[in-house]
């Protein structure tokens, strides 16, 4: 098998790292600063983190003025930081997990300004918690009062694993084994409020280096395959074994790491010049990207992703009062294309390779054969329970693309309660995301009692 075929890999390398002798205190520093300078800026950047990796590097070493960024992500950067450098700091050793010990770390790495938001850090969740997946479909988490229990049955699995490991037991697991099968438990449970990624993550990577592994994080490039994995194994029972693979290889890139930094091999990587390089790109040309297809599609993706998905959450809770609910979605007025599949196999030449271009499609359309100027999502609710005047509700949220700049706009019942417009270096922050979320929800709910009243 693959994985097991990783696994074997990484403990070859391990062998070999341990034949070369101890690390000198210039190699333990670099490889200790490369590891905390990844994890650091991965994870949070997969949360919605909006510090660069320049920044990151800037709040690592205490400079906290970081301009033009919410104080949120530079505190939670600082928190996150902190239990890293931690982590990263005990070294191989016995180890238990306990509730404790993950509601400490989710008050390390969590700030909310909100006083009611700032209450529910290091508890575990009161409210149901789900997502969209890469299918655009809900994916419902463990219910919150099934979380003490699934924990506490999660913490007993776990530190029973670890103990027959330090116990050299003829049959304990691999490490590696009972990290990940840990990852896909705890994000199965996603305990908090918030912060479920990076906790996991955090604890993963904990018993990884308990057991003289380690650390791995996600890189830009590798999110999508990580999340479709998961969302894979949650919603449609895919293998996990593909999922072990995939991260076994993120964890052979860190052990290969450290054997380069013995062997004297460069470790700063391609990767941290493509991030310097795509900083200073925006910085030079701040306000000056203009209209194009690849700024389109940029822009729809973080919209789509970080505004239209956590609005959509708010619309379904109002779903049960009404008796269909249905989505469609638009491109320059255009209806969804939807694929088609021929019944008949593909053949393939197996000794050319293609190179064409690959196509960029928002909801079906081509985007470099059309001059997208709007994108639309457009939501109807039919039948309001008990109504005595309205019962169709129509809610309509859109992006229209200018030469310099782009525009967002939600409106009920073709009535518009939200506008604004955005260079295309720009975006929504966290704080006028939340504020519409609550000015929707309340709109919704004072039209629906006045239409039942």
């Amino acid at each position: 098998m693959s994985y097991e075929n990783a696994k074997n890999r990484i403990d070859a390398i391990k062998t070999k790292v341990k034949g070369l002798g101890v690390l000198n205190a210039e190699q333990k520093k670099k490889i200790n600063y490369k590891f905390r300078l990844e994890w650091n800026f991965n994870s949070n950047s997969m949360e919605g983190n909006t510090l660069t990796i320049e920044e990151t590097r800037s709040v690592m070493i205490g400079n906290l003025t970081v301009n033009d960024k919410p104080l949120k992500d530079i505190i939670e950067m600082q928190g996150h930081d902190r239990v890293v450098s931690e982590i990263l700091s005990i070294g191989k050793g016995e180890l238990r997990l306990s509730e404790k010990r993950i509601c400490d770390i989710h008050k390390a790495i969590m700030y909310e300004d909100d006083d009611a938001l700032k209450d529910k850090i290091g508890k575990w969740k009161q409210e149901p918690n789900m997502i969209y997946n890469h299918k655009n479909e809900k994916y419902d988490f463990v219910a919150p009062e099934e979380v003490p229990t699934r924990i506490h049955a999660l913490l007993n699995k776990t530190n029973a694993s670890i103990d027959a490991i330090f116990a050299t037991k003829k049959n304990a697991p691999h490490p590696i084994d009972v990290a990940l099968e840990f990852h896909l438990d705890y994000l199965e449970i996603h305990p908090f409020y918030d912060g479920n990624g990076r906790t996991a993550r955090i604890l993963t990577n904990l018993l990884l280096i308990s057991c003289g592994y380690n650390p791995f994080w996600i890189n830009e490039k590798d999110r999508k395959v990580y999340y479709k994995y998961i969302s894979d194994i949650q919603g449609y029972g895919g293998s996990k074994e593909l999922f072990f693979e995939y991260c076994a290889g993120l964890i052979e890139r860190s052990e290969q790491l450290v054997l380069n930094a013995i062997q004297g091999i460069d470790i700063e990587d391609d990767d941290d010049l493509n991030k310097e390089i795509s900083l200073l790109k925006r910085q030079l040309e701040g306000e000056k990207f203009t209209k194009s297809p690849k700024n389109i599609y940029a822009i729809f993706q973080q919209v789509n992703k970080d505004l239209w998905q956590p609005l959509f959450v708010i619309i379904s809770k109002f779903d049960d009062f009404f008796s269909e609910n249905k989505t469609k979605r638009f491109v320059n007025n255009e209806d969804e294309i939807y694929p088609t599949k021929s019944i008949l196999p593909e053949i393939s030449n197996p000794f050319e390779k293609s190179t064409k271009p690959s196509d960029f499609k928002i909801f079906g359309h081509n985007i470099y054969e059309i001059d997208v100027y709007k994108i639309e999502w457009f939501h109807s609710k039919y039948g309001l329970k008990k109504a005595k005047s309205n019962n169709t509700y129509e809610i309509n949220f859109s992006i229209s693309f200018d030469t310099t700049s782009y525009s967002l706009k939600l409106s009920i019942n073709y009535f518009e309660i939200w506008e604004s417009d955005y260079f295309y270096n720009e975006f929504p922050n966290k704080e006028s995301i939340e504020k519409l979320k609550k000015e929707l929800g309340k709109k919704l709910m004072e039209n629906i009692k006045n239409d039942i009243n």
